[in-house]
């Protein structure tokens, strides 16, 4: 039912009729929709495809931070939106006029004081003599929208404690990505870090001082490599960084040692310094390849292990260089170095594809490789994989191939 014509108004839980005199005429409803609109950042537009000529009420000319008295040619406004969105709407209200259709966007404006604006825009098309002659549709400002999703994105892929982004988005940024991925360029390496005595830290001087030190080492991180990293919190006291191609440096010791050096440092808490006790494996990588990010970890896992069994002051150091391709297998340090305690004779049995999976990862095999190899989905290697890490009662890839050889498994 047309509004226009209902002549009815909402009176709390009912609908109560308006009197004659009450009736809302045409034009005093054009201006309280237009008010409307414009209350919630909405307006409309039409562009005459014949001439370009745009056509625009006056909430439109404030969300594009525009006087309201002067016209505005279309090539004018389309300089104003951000390259990325511009190409978008190019491409959307080409195929749009040519199939005489309709189309919707979100974009990026840039205000000419140099603010940036987000936009809803939905265009339709008016069709005569089965050309397309006018869009017309809303535009609508959603900045504070975009502003509030972004805030939830942030809190979802963002440790609360330290700021840096949690495990999941080292997942997705990382361990994840495809072939031909732009999420994120090919590393120059890759460091884990373990703050290997927090659990001592929260017994001793309780849980404040260490998220204290958990926070100041996350600065110092971010202070290690100013630009071209990716920095995690995996959880408890472990991090990850990923380097981008500039931060590649040969492969000494020495230098990444020097690099990591105020990691051990003493933080004060109420006047005291707490020591740390600080590991830190690294690999350098010199060719990589989206699939090969699991082995990239899977060797920085190994130097980070190794680092543990190194005597010396912290930050304890070990560092390796990924080349490509496969590494060498992970079991074949195991029975050199053995984890205390950690034969387990009543240990679940693994199944066959159990053992299949676990035997792929000791070769060094990626997930896709593995998936490859048992033709099956990456989906269901890493369900294999987490039933192994269950049935062990580990957390790594490492420790599971060490395990499973202590334990005659492989």
């Amino acid at each position: 039912m047309d509004f226009r014509q209902s002549s009815v108004r909402n009176c709390g839980l009912h609908m109560c009729p308006l009197s004659n005199d009450q009736t809302i005429h045409e034009e005093s409803f054009d201006d309280l929709l237009k008010s409307a609109l414009e209350l919630t950042g909405i307006g409309a537009w039409s562009c005459d495809l014949r001439t370009e000529r745009l056509s625009w009420t006056p909430a439109v000319f404030d969300i594009f931070g525009l006087p309201r008295d002067k016209s505005v040619e279309r090539g004018d406004a389309v300089a104003m939106y951000a390259e990325p969105s511009r190409l978008m709407l190019e491409q959307l209200r080409s195929a749009a006029i040519a199939n005489r259709t309709s189309f919707a966007l979100e974009a990026r404006i840039v205000r000419p004081d140099g603010t940036n604006r987000w936009i809803r825009l939905k265009a339709g098309t008016k069709v005569e003599n089965g050309r397309a002659v006018t869009l017309y549709g809303m535009k609508q400002d959603i900045t504070a929208e975009r502003q509030h999703w972004e805030q939830l994105r942030r809190l979802a892929e963002h440790d609360a404690l330290t700021g840096l982004a949690n495990r999941t988005h080292f997942q997705a940024r990382f361990l994840d990505r495809s072939d031909g991925s732009e999420m994120f360029a090919p590393p120059g390496a890759l460091a884990l870090f373990d703050l290997d005595n927090l659990g001592e830290i929260n017994r001793r001087w309780g849980l404040a001082a260490g998220d204290a030190c958990l926070i100041a080492f996350a600065r110092r991180l971010l202070a290690a490599y100013a630009d071209r990293t990716f920095t995690a919190r995996l959880g408890g006291g472990k991090f990850a960084m990923v380097l981008g191609n500039g931060a590649n440096e040969p492969l000494l010791e020495t230098r990444a040692r020097d690099r990591f050096s105020h990691l051990g440092e003493p933080v004060f808490w109420n006047g005291v310094p707490v020591p740390l006790s600080v590991f830190v494996g690294i690999v350098f990588v010199r060719r990589f390849q989206d699939h090969e990010a699991e082995a990239v970890y899977a060797q920085a896992d190994l130097a980070l292990q190794t680092a543990k069994r190194k005597e010396g002051r912290s930050p304890r150091v070990m560092a390796s260089t990924f080349n490509g391709g496969k590494h060498p297998a992970i079991g074949l340090e195991s029975p050199a170095y053995p984890i205390p305690g950690r034969t387990k004779p009543d240990m679940l049995p693994l199944s066959p594809r159990e053992t299949e999976a676990l035997r792929h990862m000791s070769r060094g095999c990626t997930i896709d490789e593995i998936a490859h190899e048992m033709e099956v989905s990456r989906h269901t290697v890493r369900n294999f994989i987490r039933r192994v890490y269950q049935k062990l009662e580990v957390d790594t890839r490492v420790e599971a191939v060490q395990l499973a050889y202590q334990n005659g498994i492989l």
